[in-house]
């Protein structure tokens, strides 16, 4: 089996948000994706199904920028929310519910998602969680490796931008992201290798084809992977963030990240790998305390406040951000930086009002806001 890495036009954006549907009166999830994808008629496939009901995935077309993707998504979430309420159901976007049971949620009736459960039993079903992924094309497997390589040190600093999962079953975790501890509960999922290349990667997949250990790259659930049939390269570890805004401006830094490193590739810089294990730290500090952590400077010998790290990041891309034209969208990063991400802000509500219906309600209200002002 030859696995080829599709080219696409450079930088072009692909972004999928996966959304909680909740009861207008309980506040819990319910399960009415089926009938809001029905009556919408799926619009033309950019609406669909995911494992459980009570969540259906959002997705954009092929967007040129960021603002794009705002306009495209802003456009679904409002067709989305306006049919949801034929079914008295509100849209929340977080990376967990704060205290719906996985154990009350019905799996969508389809062959994959069966599959799933045949394969990874109590794993699969426990799987109750939202994420946020976004796509960037590149041109090349070769390329598509050596920036999916840079970026890894990155990861954990996009998580901890867009943590927003304190909260599991009725419980207060302690976690800023509780999300990717149940993500890496899956096989094969969490923080991927160091590739030496496109041919490193593609034997890889290939033997785990052979020894049936996935059957398509699709179960590579790793938090950042090239998509060799879309002609991208896919970030996958950031939870779902409470605003469009919040999710657009994460694009946008993705976006510049990808246009960064590419750059690099093309002029053959040489770097040196920071160690997985630091990384792997990161990764557990942006879970652990998001904003408020520090993280393991590249050398491994330092350490940094996330907040400046973060800010350090932006600085980086300033010309790529310039070059790509979205410098207005990205600057939310900044809002979030000052005002806390989305695990503080629920924190925050259940600290004040000592109910986490109230945090619930909270984000539907911010959200719907949000879609209803367009």
């Amino acid at each position: 089996m030859d696995i080829v890495f599709r080219d696409s036009e450079e930088y072009t954006l692909g972004v999928e948000v996966e959304v909680q549907l909740i009861d207008a009166d309980t506040l819990s999830l319910t399960s009415t994706s089926g009938d809001i994808i029905t009556s919408l008629g799926g619009l033309d496939g950019s609406i669909k199904h995911e494992l459980m009901m009570s969540n259906l995935e959002i997705i954009t077309g092929v967007c040129s920028s960021v603002d794009e993707v705002y306009n495209d998504l802003m456009g679904k979430f409002q067709k989305v929310l306006e049919r949801a309420g034929d079914f008295n159901t509100l849209l929340c976007c977080a990376g967990t519910h704060p205290f719906s049971r996985w154990k009350d949620q019905i799996v969508t009736d389809k062959h994959r998602y069966r599959q799933l459960l045949e394969d990874l039993r109590f794993i699969a079903r426990r799987f109750n969680i939202f994420g946020l992924h976004v796509h960037t094309g590149l041109k090349g497997g070769e390329r598509c490796i050596y920036v999916m390589n840079r970026m890894l040190y990155y990861l954990p600093h996009l998580l901890a931008i867009s943590a927003n999962s304190p909260f599991w079953e009725g419980d207060d975790t302690g976690l800023k992201s509780y999300r990717v501890k149940v993500f890496e509960s899956l096989p094969i999922a969490g923080l991927p290798f160091y590739f030496k290349n496109w041919d490193d990667y593609r034997n890889l997949v290939r033997n785990y084809i052979a020894t049936n250990t996935i059957r398509t790259i699709r179960e590579l659930w790793w938090d950042i992977r090239p998509h060799p049939d879309f002609g991208t390269i896919e970030v996958r570890i950031c939870d779902t963030p409470s605003t469009i805004k919040e999710m657009v401006a994460i694009t946008a830094l993705v976006q510049a990240l990808v246009r960064r490193f590419s750059d690099e590739y093309t002029r053959g810089v040489s770097y040196r790998r920071p160690h997985s294990a630091i990384i792997r730290e990161n990764k557990w500090r942006a879970c652990r305390y998001g904003l408020d952590g520090r993280f393991i400077r590249e050398d491994g010998c330092s350490t940094v406040d996330a907040r400046q790290a973060i800010r350090e990041l932006l600085e980086g891309v300033t010309e790529d951000v310039k070059v790509l034209g979205s410098e207005g969208r990205i600057s939310h990063i900044y809002d979030v930086l000052d005002g806390g991400n989305g695990a503080e802000r629920q924190i925050r509500v259940w600290k004040r009002r000592g109910n986490l219906r109230d945090v619930v309600r909270d984000m539907c209200l911010r959200l719907g806001e949000e879609i209803k002002t367009g």
